[in-house]
Formats: structure tokens, C-alpha cells, sequence
């Protein structure tokens, strides 16, 4: 994925916003500027076509080679595997 550099000052927030932006992201493990790149990219997405924003999700498959049968048999088995994952760690608890 190629990425670009943009800088951007915002001017004329209200009092206490930077803090409160810089707490929700800390809340959520991010510094600052990563948690507004993020708001800045969903926002960006949000203004896409589901079906342009799914484009290289189905591209990638495609590449795959698999078919959808297969794929779902995939993710019913890694979905078993992690059901009986937790379960044992749950045995392992008790």
C-alpha cells in the first residue's frame, strides 16, 4: 500500500478538544496522529461505494485461486479450530 505525507494545522477548535483527542486515543492505544489518521481515513472511505472499497478484498481472493465453496469449507474449519481452542482453554481454567 503506498502512502503519502500531508501535513495539516487545525486552527479553532474549542477548548479541552486536543486533550480530549489525545485521550481517546490513548484509551484506544494510538498516539494523537495516529488516531486522527484514522478518523481522517474512515471518513474517507465512508464517502466510497462499498463496492470500490471491497475492489482489492475481491481481487486478492480472486488470485487466490480458490472458489467460494472452498473458501467457506477454510473458514468453517479455522472457525471450529478456534471454538475448540477456547473451549479446551476454558476446560484448562476450570
Amino acid at each position: 500500500m503506498m502512502t503519502e505525507t500531508l501535513q495539516l494545522n487545525v486552527t479553532g477548535l474549542p477548548a479541552g478538544t486536543r486533550a480530549t483527542l489525545e485521550r481517546v486515543g490513548q484509551q484506544t492505544g494510538r498516539s494523537l496522529e495516529d488516531y486522527l489518521r484514522e478518523l481522517i481515513e474512515i471518513e474517507v472511505l465512508s464517502q466510497q461505494p462499498f463496492r470500490e472499497i471491497c475492489a482489492p478484498i475481491r481481487e486478492q481472493f480472486r488470485q487466490t485461486g480458490l472458489t467460494e465453496e472452498e473458501f467457506d469449507d477454510l473458514i468453517e474449519r479455522e472457525r471450529q479450530a478456534l471454538w475448540e481452542e477456547q473451549q479446551q482453554h476454558q476446560h484448562q481454567r476450570n
